[in-house]
């Protein structure tokens, strides 16, 4: 979920969010609490050999993200699904690294077909808890 700053831009509540993801879903969590959960894994005896997946418990489109931030703003934010060689184009206009073009919208790529809308209990379960959920994490993260 720290991570959603980043993708959708310091203007966001300007320009509204414009990505290739489609209406692909994501597990959002904050990665305190991830931190958190793997402190907690391994305080765990029997955690070794052992694979968790820390992912928040619900999946969210950035439709959903718009939506959240219009709400806890005031300000309405749209999601526009855009083509990924114009969300390219607009990185190379912002002098990014070809690699990390790659990188990000391989990233989203895979968001927009699927690959990312695995939910797992293990944060949860590691927690104690259930993970900070969409709204409350993009309060904290936008100061709203």
């Amino acid at each position: 979920m720290d991570t959603i700053p980043q993708f959708v831009g310091e203007k966001v509540f300007d320009t509204g969010i414009n990505l290739p993801t489609a209406m692909g879903r994501v597990p959002f969590a904050l990665r305190s609490e991830m931190g958190e959960a793997i402190a907690n894994a391994l305080l765990e005896s029997g955690c070794a050999n052992r694979i968790y997946k820390l992912t928040g418990s619900e999946c969210y489109s950035f439709d959903n993200v718009a939506a959240t931030l219009t709400d806890l703003s005031g300000k309405e934010v749209d999601y526009t699904p855009t083509e990924k060689s114009t969300f390219e184009a607009q990185m190379k206009e912002r002098s990014v690294p070809e690699i990390m073009i790659e990188r990000v919208t391989g990233f989203l790529t895979d968001i927009k077909n699927g690959q990312e809308e695995e939910v797992s209990s293990d944060l949860e379960n590691l927690l104690g808890r259930k993970p900070t959920s969409l709204r409350e994490g993009l309060k904290a993260l936008f100061n709203l």
